[in-house]
C-alpha cells in the first residue's frame, strides 16, 4: 500500500505538470497561415501586429484582440443571417458581399429592386479593428443608403439600360469606407427587377430597337449614296484630268512638231547656202528661193482643187489685164512714132 501510495504521489504531479505545460503551449504558441492577421493586446491595450508564422506570447498577459460580425445575405432560399462571434484572425484576401435585394425609388418615382454585390479588403486591420464594430454589417447598410442616393438621381431606363452609370457607388463607397481601413475593390449590380413596369419596359426597348434598325438601315442607305457619289464625282475628275492631259499633250505635240519643221527649215537654208557657195558676205538671199519653194507648193495646191480656174499672165501685162475689174475696157497709148520723131 505505501508503494502504491507513492507511485501515485509521483504520478499526479507529473501529470498536473503536464497539463499545466501543455495549457501554456497553448496559450503561449500562435501559428498563423498566410495573408491573416492578429492584432496583440497587452493588459488590454495594442502591443503589436502578428503576421504569418510561428509566434510566442506571454501567457494572461497577451492577450489576441477579439471581434464579431453579423449581417444577412441573399441565398437562394432568402435571406440568410451569418455570424462569428469572438474571433482573433483578420483575413487581408478579397471578400465578397452578396446583399439582399434593395428597392429604390428612381426620379421619375419608379420603383425597382437592385441586387447588389459587393467586395473589399481590409488594407488597415489596426484601424479597422478599433475604428468599427461588425464591418460587414456597416458595409452593406452604407450600400444601401449610397444605393438609395444614386438610384434617386437616374431614371428607370438609365437604371436598366445603362448599368453602368451604377459602377459610380465604387468610388462613393470608398471614399467613406478608407476611414475603417477598408478597401473596396467594387460594387456591381447583378439584376435590376421592375415589378410591374417589365411588361411595359419590354414594348419600349422592342420600340426602341425598332426604331434603332430604321436608323441604322437609312445611315446604312445614306453612306451607299454617298459612296456611289464619291465614286462618280472622282470617276469625272479623273476623266476630266485624262482630257486636259491628252489636249495639253497634242499640244505639247503640234508646238514640238512646228518647232521641228522651222528647225529642218533652218537646217534647209543652211545646206542650201553651204551648197551654191554663200557667206556673210555674198549679197544672195537664200531665203527667197525657200519662199519660192513654198508659192509653188501652194500655187500647185490651188491648182489642183476643183471648180477652180487659173490664167497665167505674164508681169508687165499685169496691170492692162486687172483693169476690167475696175470697169476700164479700153486704155488710149501714147504716140510712140511722135515720140521717135522729136
Amino acid at each position: 500500500m505505501a508503494l502504491v501510495s507513492t507511485i501515485v504521489g509521483i504520478i499526479i504531479p507529473v501529470v498536473i505538470a503536464f497539463i499545466i505545460v501543455i495549457v501554456l503551449l497553448k496559450k503561449s504558441l500562435l501559428i498563423l497561415k498566410e495573408r491573416e492577421i492578429i492584432i496583440l493586446e497587452r493588459f488590454g491595450q495594442y502591443h503589436n501586429i502578428l503576421h504569418a508564422g510561428v509566434h510566442w506570447i506571454i501567457p494572461w498577459v497577451d492577450r489576441p484582440k477579439t471581434f464579431y460580425y453579423s449581417y444577412y445575405v441573399d441565398t437562394p432560399n432568402g435571406k440568410e443571417l451569418r455570424e462569428g462571434l469572438n474571433l482573433t484572425r483578420i483575413s487581408t484576401q478579397n471578400e465578397v458581399l452578396d446583399l439582399p435585394k434593395q428597392n429604390v425609388i428612381t426620379r421619375d418615382c419608379a420603383s425597382v429592386d437592385l441586387d447588389a454585390v459587393l467586395s473589399y479588403k481590409i488594407t488597415n486591420p489596426k484601424q479597422m479593428i478599433y475604428s468599427c464594430v461588425n464591418l460587414p454589417n456597416i458595409l452593406s447598410k452604407l450600400l444601401q443608403a449610397q444605393l438609395r442616393n444614386l438610384a434617386g438621381t437616374l431614371e428607370i431606363d438609365q437604371i436598366i439600360e445603362e448599368s453602368h452609370l451604377l459602377n459610380a457607388l465604387t468610388g462613393l463607397m470608398a471614399s467613406e469606407a478608407s476611414k475603417w481601413g477598408v478597401e473596396i475593390v467594387f460594387v456591381k449590380v447583378q439584376r435590376v427587377e421592375a415589378r410591374r413596369l417589365a411588361e411595359v419596359l419590354a414594348k419600349k426597348k422592342n420600340a426602341d430597337l425598332k426604331n434603332k434598325e430604321i436608323i441604322i438601315t437609312a445611315k446604312a442607305h445614306k453612306q451607299t449614296k454617298v459612296i456611289e457619289s464619291e465614286g462618280l464625282r472622282d470617276s469625272m475628275i479623273k476623266k476630266a484630268e485624262g482630257e486636259a492631259q491628252e489636249i495639253v499633250s497634242r499640244a505639247k505635240g503640234a508646238a514640238q512638231a512646228k518647232l521641228n519643221n522651222a528647225q529642218a527649215e533652218v537646217k534647209t537654208i543652211k545646206e542650201i547656202a553651204r551648197a551654191v557657195g554663200l557667206n556673210k558676205e555674198s549679197n544672195v538671199d537664200v531665203s527667197k528661193y525657200i519662199i519660192t519653194i513654198k508659192y509653188l507648193n501652194a500655187l500647185k495646191i490651188i491648182l489642183g482643187l476643183s471648180q477652180t480656174s487659173a490664167n497665167l499672165i505674164a508681169e508687165e501685162t499685169v496691170d492692162l489685164q486687172s483693169l476690167p475689174m475696175f470697169g476700164v475696157s479700153s486704155v488710149a497709148l501714147p504716140n510712140l512714132s511722135s515720140k521717135k520723131t522729136n
